[in-house]
């Protein structure tokens, strides 16, 4: 055959050649047929790596058993040295369980020595999912053992945290300075001639040369909350007035003795917008004589004892009229108290009438929370020290307001340093010239 006819016959044949390879390629590689190796070698693996496994574990030697290191454990508490407070839960565990009837009572008591032989061995490691609280209770009381609780403090804000605890004021009543009424017991000059300013006062150094400040809270005993807050948060240097309408006058007074503090009682008296602002139905009126107003002013005086005086609560338009005043001091003065001037109104002629009848008597230069707003509390701050440094001496009043107790409390931790002396009311008080010591 000549090279000319032999070109296109090969060029046939080869691309024949090429036409059957690729049918052949796409029916092989086709989803639809499955490939011949799926049944067969996946057995012939898992038998093969069966195979390698095992002539690994026998040709792999074992180390020596002192060269083997435990694995770490996870989640799994270390042991702990066997301290009493281990001991203990094991004891009672060992108490309550019932003894195995096989066990001689020997082999019991061998499972509590004295010195154990053997090291203890480590807590089996929890299971997941089982609760493991009991492990958290076993090794709970040893932080607790380092602060005791103490269930009998109130729980108080931090500003409300007393900064030096202050010897509490003695029980009271004093019998002898009881008298005792129709309408309860009133306080009265003993037989000895010691009165309750003297007797119920906080004890205080009058020798003291810096500036004294006082600081009365009014209005107490109608509010728990305030109440608490005013006797357990405030330094005992403040005096507390409650009010006499309080249901639990006694025991207030007697909370607020055992923190220090001296006592006062609020007495109602007619403001110049009344009735639109009625301090109460036992208010002292204008309206009213002077037996009548006697009658409300014992009424007051008789719902608890241990106060050292009582201070106006309102009073604007009572206090201005002598006719109505003048009998309230002077029956303050026979038993033996102390009025304290509000300054409800710069017009009262309290001071002097006190100071005409000679009893005990002080006044107050401000209201420190007539805004209750921490920046007009402190700027009243203010001013009642500058009025301290210059008479010697200054009282400011306050309401039981959250903000007022928290300011209160932050200023009288910086007072010493400030030059100032924190001091109870009875001792700020004028015409004491005649009070005789217990």
């Amino acid at each position: 055959m000549k090279n000319g006819a032999r070109l296109p016959l090969l060029l046939l044949l080869s691309f024949v050649t090429a036409v059957a390879g690729v049918s052949i390629w796409v029916i092989l590689s086709s989803p639809d047929t499955p490939p011949p190796e799926v049944a067969v070698p996946a057995e012939k693996k898992a038998h093969k790596k069966q195979a390698v496994d095992a002539n690994t574990a026998v040709k792999k030697p074992q180390p020596p058993a002192s060269e083997i290191k435990p694995p770490p454990a996870v989640n799994a508490p270390d042991p702990e040295p066997q301290t009493e407070l281990h001991k203990k839960p094991a004891a009672e565990t060992a108490d309550k369980a019932p003894a195995s009837p096989n066990k001689a009572p020997a082999e019991v008591a061998k499972k509590e020595p004295t010195a154990p032989s053997a090291p203890t061995p480590s807590p089996s490691k929890p299971e997941p999912g089982k609760n493991t609280q009991k492990t958290a209770q076993e090794t709970a009381p040893k932080s607790i053992n380092k602060r005791q609780a103490r269930p009998d403090l109130p729980i108080m804000p931090k500003a409300f945290l007393r900064v030096v605890p202050d010897d509490p004021l003695p029980p009271v009543p004093d019998n002898g300075l009881v008298q005792m009424t129709a309408i309860g017991p009133l306080p009265r000059v003993g037989d000895n001639g010691r009165r309750p300013v003297d007797v119920y006062a906080k004890p205080f150094n009058r020798a003291e040369k810096r500036p004294r400040i006082g600081i009365v809270v009014t209005g107490l005993g109608l509010s728990d909350a305030a109440t608490e807050s005013a006797i357990q948060g405030l330094a005992a240097g403040v005096t507390l007035a409650f009010a006499p309408y309080s249901s639990k006058l006694n025991e207030w007074i007697r909370l607020a003795r055992m923190g220090g503090h001296e006592v006062l009682i609020n007495i109602p008296m007619e403001p110049v917008n009344y009735p639109a602002y009625d301090p109460g139905p036992q208010t002292l009126l204008t309206s009213l004589n002077a037996n009548d107003n006697l009658d409300r002013l014992f009424w007051a005086l008789s719902r608890a004892a241990g106060y050292v005086g009582v201070v106006d609560f309102l009073g604007s338009r009572f206090t201005v009229s002598r006719t109505h005043m003048e009998p309230v001091l002077k029956a303050l003065k026979q038993r033996g108290l102390m009025y304290l001037d509000s300054g409800s109104t710069t017009r009262s002629i309290a001071p002097a009438v006190a100071q005409q009848i000679g009893m005990s008597f002080a006044a107050s230069a401000l209201t420190l929370d007539e805004r209750a707003s921490r920046k007009d509390i402190d700027r009243k701050f203010g001013e009642l020290e500058k009025r301290a440094k210059r008479e010697k001496q200054a009282i400011g009043i306050a309401s039981p307001y959250p903000v007022t107790l928290e300011r209160i409390a932050n200023w009288t931790r910086q007072l010493r340093a400030r030059g100032f002396v924190l001091a109870p009311v009875s001792a700020l008080t004028v015409n004491t010239a005649t009070a005789k010591k217990p």
